[in-house]
């Protein structure tokens, strides 16, 4: 079963911790999660749960929203998560 609410949450948390940890705030024209929150992120993801994302998760320009970023990864992670997982035989 896919672990919603950690990816979830460990997607938002390094998204928060990025903005967080930038010296200068961001320029209003500048998407709201950038491709150094990005590397972040996937970094996270990969470590945390031992998933290999794709170079296209993030699209190019970013996301102009921290949810729509969520959303993407979320379903990315969750196909992969389903392709990885060892099939159960039901006995």
């Amino acid at each position: 079963m896919f672990p919603t609410q950690a990816f979830e949450d460990a997607i938002r948390d390094e998204i928060t911790s990025a903005i967080n940890d930038r010296p200068v705030p961001k320029a209003a024209w500048e998407p709201a999660v950038d491709s150094l929150i990005m590397v972040r992120v996937v970094l996270r993801i990969e470590e945390e749960f031992a998933l290999n994302l794709p170079d296209d998760v993030m699209p190019a320009g970013g996301f102009d929203s921290v949810e729509h970023c969520v959303e993407t990864v979320m379903e990315t992670c969750r196909n992969l998560w389903g392709v990885n997982q060892p099939v159960r035989e039901e006995v």
